[in-house]
């Protein structure tokens, strides 16, 4: 897996996977109209081209996720600021359906992990996911992220009512040789 920051020839990309059922099933959002991916990823993208500009880290790091092999886009992956809470983001990845169950989340997740306490200010991550993911939580699991706690009922979609996991991940309980290894990894 390959992973880089966001540019905006990857919007074409991006709206396709967001706009199929498949990929969406477990999100909180979507599927989505090419236009509503483009409303909520353009300033996103405008931002971390303006980052990269001024030779800065982005505030929003958005990155896509593209195949070694063929370099073939599959999916995208971000850190967001938590509002009024410095130092705390929230993590999010979503991986196009033909990439599905190879490892890609598990990858993009420790990515995440590996950037966002080397690179940013961040003592702590945030992740989420419905109940019915059970992909999305153990690849959470696997990258250090511990069960904090279930909203019940918080999310309707798709004629049913879903509970909300939430998990987090401080920097100062991070596994020493997990850091290694991420380290080795993606450094």
């Amino acid at each position: 897996m390959a992973v880089s920051y966001v540019h905006p020839e990857d919007l074409e990309d991006i709206c396709k996977m967001l706009a199929k059922e498949t990929v969406c099933r477990w999100l909180f959002f979507g599927p989505n109209t090419p236009e509503a991916t483009t409303a909520y990823f353009t300033p996103l993208i405008e931002s971390v081209s303006a980052a990269l500009y001024e030779g800065r880290i982005p505030e929003s790091p958005v990155f896509t996720i593209s195949s070694k092999k063929n370099r073939e886009f599959a999916g995208q992956c971000a850190i967001l600021p938590v509002e009024f809470s410095p130092g705390s983001y929230l993590i999010g990845y979503q991986i196009d359906d033909k990439y599905h169950g190879k490892g890609f989340g598990t990858e993009a997740c420790e990515f995440l992990v590996y950037y966002a306490f080397t690179f940013t200010d961040a003592y702590r991550l945030n992740g989420d996911t419905a109940e019915g993911n059970p992909a999305s939580r153990k690849i959470m699991e696997r990258c250090g992220f511990e069960f904090e706690g279930r909203r019940k009922k918080y999310w309707h979609a798709r004629g049913d009512y879903h509970d909300h996991l939430l998990y987090g991940l401080l920097k100062e309980s991070l596994d020493e040789s997990f850091q290694e290894y991420l380290r080795l990894k993606w450094g």
